[in-house]
């Protein structure tokens, strides 16, 4: 399969007043198109950041990130923001949904921001949510519906550009066990149907969904191993700290 994500000596420095903070320090990785990649860390070890960094919603100290045919770092603002409407879906903990719009709204949001038609929207909004099984929640604000009902609109909201990478950055964290579950049933079988995947976790169960899991310390990628055993995973994540 050929590379759909390049990231090329990674570095990132926060800095507020006289204190330095590195939280990525040389990381370099690639991701193939149609891979499930699964990264975790001990806390602070930085794999927000570089979720973040892939995304397009930061910029890198020094390195660089490429996503398709796109040098992250020769966009301009403006055309980051295009970029990242375009071609990144995102998933977060905490939903991040519109509470004064409808479900059907909220997931036909960012297809109006990058220009698709209003016909075009509805529908593919209209295909998602039944795909999601929550077709029946439409006309309800995201307040009416459980956390992982919530959920599965922020994924068909993330999906409904077609983007070439979804980037899920603890998607679980806020759901119970059993919500939890399906929801990374639901973003397996978005796999299954060829899309790309980086999840940031601190959950094993969740990990071991993924092809394979980077693992993260001090800002910098020490392990790789296959996915698809929780106790395994649970142990390399132990042995980090």
């Amino acid at each position: 399969m050929s590379t759909l994500v390049e990231v090329r000596e990674l570095r990132k420095v926060y800095r507020t007043g006289e204190v330095t903070c590195e939280a990525l320090r040389g990381v370099s990785l690639e991701i193939a198109a149609g891979d499930f990649v699964a990264i975790m860390g001990p806390s602070g070890s930085g794999k927000s950041t570089l979720l973040h960094l892939i995304g397009g919603l930061d910029r890198p100290t020094n390195g660089s990130v490429r996503v398709g045919e796109h040098l992250l770092s020769a966009l301009d603002e403006t055309k980051l923001a295009r970029f990242r409407r375009a071609h990144i879906g995102f998933v977060f903990q905490f939903f991040n949904l519109v509470d004064n719009l409808t479900v059907q709204a909220n997931v036909e949001l960012p297809a109006l921001l990058a220009h698709v038609d209003r016909r075009t929207a509805r529908r593919r909004a209209e295909e998602l949510l039944s795909r999601l099984g929550i077709a029946d929640q439409a006309r309800k604000h995201p307040w009416e519906l459980s956390g992982g009902q919530q959920q599965r609109v922020a994924i068909a909201r993330a999906l409904i550009n077609r983007p070439l990478l979804l980037l899920a950055d603890e998607p679980t964290g806020n759901l119970d066990r059993a919500a939890g579950q399906e929801v990374m049933r639901i973003l397996s079988e978005c796999h299954r149907d060829g899309q790309t995947i980086l999840v940031v976790t601190h959950d094993p169960l969740v990990a071991a969904y993924a092809g394979y899991v980077l693992f993260l310390q001090d800002g910098q990628i020490v392990g790789r191993m296959p996915g698809g055993d929780p106790s395994g995973i649970a142990g390399r994540l132990a042995e980090l700290g």
